[in-house]
């Protein structure tokens, strides 16, 4: 699946900057495509047919073979088998935009002679598909499909081997634009009966399973015009020992004009009926999520990522009986870093380096941009939601902590606590208190914060908790007595 998306989206990226209108299918035209396909390639790998694109009835039959590169690189560290060259047509549309379709399948195996022996690896995908609209103006698909079945991975070295596999996936991309210098970007997929083990002498067999993933990503508002420029000015330079005043001034202007590169990005990632089997048992979860998300490079950059698990499961017998009650049906962790000052740090860079030079900031120049990218050196978390529920307690924390790395002594906090099932916890720890005695000491503290705590409605208690810089609490506005 990788080498299909890199064959039909990355080598096609390198087409044109400008739509190409519709016409007869010729081998003319069928040389342009290759042309500008090979553009950044070495000569020799041009010669040896890497990329080759020739005209048949309707379409274009774009060609890329991989022996080539293996080749290239040829030096007997590495012997690869099942390398076979790989095809997909290219339809003109009549505004400009190419249907591709692609049917292929993956089988090699491989050593690797490393100094510590022998690593022997294969990949088996036994369809992959593709279909796709492409648009050459935005040098993206504007709607595409792959599907692939039964995708399987095996690596064996001397001290440890590894075995992965899919069922099935399936994703769907799609590109909208938004104006003539930006697009919105969204990409869903499905992989079904995800299978991993790995055995080592270290960590023993390890054995990770879910039954589906579920993954949704989005891009809105990506500055794909000055994108392209960029990507398109590092290529024509690539050979360079270093760039000219014109292209050197050239990226300056592109830097400045792509912030804040995108507006908004959002990552998910659901893993259903997930178990992880060890030496000790298996552990499961009904379902683990990710998430992580950003604001661009900005001004005000916000970066923020979670994790969360649903019925969680540990080994029969791991935790003993009233432990085992307290443990959370549902727990999440949801953190961002807040105010960092990304879109600053690029305007310090675009104002003082000089990418004449080798070496285009000085020491200090360098150690300035991590000063501005946090400003004040501050660096603020804000915790989103923290939180555990059981049948037994509701805890939730929000609120923001603010840190100085490189003052470890300054720190300050506002954060609020909310606890619901407030009686129900403490009843729980008195009932299992003889078999637990922390339990005992536990409860006592409990009913010590209830008496600080406010009444934040529906049967719940909250704490506002702020810690300053001096190190003083505030719990619900009132310092606790013996700071009084």
């Amino acid at each position: 699946m990788r080498r299909q998306i890199l064959m039909a989206s990355a080598a096609l990226a390198l087409v044109s900057a400008s739509p190409v209108l519709a016409q007869e299918v010729s081998p003319s035209e069928a040389e342009s495509i290759q042309q500008r396909l090979t553009r950044y390639l070495p000569q020799d790998m041009i010669d040896a047919g890497l990329i080759t694109v020739k005209a048949a009835t309707s379409f274009y039959e774009l060609r890329f073979d991989p022996k080539v590169l293996l080749d290239k690189a040829r030096s007997g560290v590495v012997k690869l088998e099942g390398l076979k060259p790989m095809t997909a047509s290219l339809r003109p549309s009549a505004d400009g935009t190419y249907h591709i379709e692609s049917n292929d399948s993956f089988d090699i195996k491989g050593d690797i002679d490393l100094p510590e022996g022998r690593n022997s690896f294969s990949y088996v995908i036994d369809s992959m598909k593709l279909d796709g609209i492409y648009d050459p103006e935005i040098l993206y698909f504007t709607s595409s499909d792959w599907t692939a079945r039964k995708l399987s991975f095996s690596s064996t070295s001397p001290k440890d081997s590894v075995t992965a596999s899919f069922g099935d996936m399936a994703m769907h991309v799609s590109a909208e634009k938004k104006d003539a210098n930006t697009l919105d970007i969204s990409s869903t997929g499905v992989m079904n009966a995800f299978a991993e083990t790995i055995t080592s002498a270290q960590s023993g067999r390890v054995e990770i399973g879910a039954d589906k993933l579920d993954i949704d990503v989005s891009m809105a508002g990506a500055r794909y015009k000055v994108m392209q420029d960029l990507v398109f000015l590092v290529l024509d330079n690539m050979h360079k020992q270093r760039l000219e005043a014109p292209d050197a001034a050239r990226l300056k202007d592109l830097l400045r004009t792509a912030l804040p590169v995108f507006d908004d990005l959002k990552e998910t990632i659901r893993a259903s009926n997930v178990t992880v089997g060890t030496d000790e048992g298996t552990f499961g979860a009904q379902a683990v999520n990710y998430n992580v998300g950003m604001n661009g490079i900005a001004r005000s950059t916000r970066l923020g990522f979670g994790f969360g698990i649903e019925k969680p499961v540990p080994p029969a017998g791991l935790l003993p009986p009233a432990y085992a009650g307290l443990l959370p049906e549902q727990a999440t962790f949801n953190l961002a870093v807040a105010d960092l000052d990304l879109a600053g740090a690029v305007t310090y860079l675009v104002d003082h380096a000089d990418f004449t030079k080798p070496k285009p900031l000085t020491d200090e120049e360098s150690k300035e941009i991590g000063r501005i990218v946090l400003p004040g050196g501050a660096m603020t978390l804000e915790f989103e939601d923290v939180s555990a529920v059981s049948p037994v307690y509701d805890v939730h924390l929000t609120g923001k902590m603010t840190v100085y790395p490189d003052d470890k002594d300054r720190h300050s906090a506002d954060v609020t606590i909310t606890m619901r099932d407030f009686d129900k916890t403490v009843t729980y720890l008195q009932k299992n208190a003889a078999a637990v005695p922390e339990f005992g000491q536990a409860s006592f503290g409990l009913l010590m914060m209830k008496g600080l705590a406010r009444d934040a409605g529906n049967g719940a208690q909250a704490w506002d908790l702020t810690v300053g810089e001096d190190g003083k609490v505030l719990i619900n506005g009132r310092p606790l007595p013996f700071q009084q």
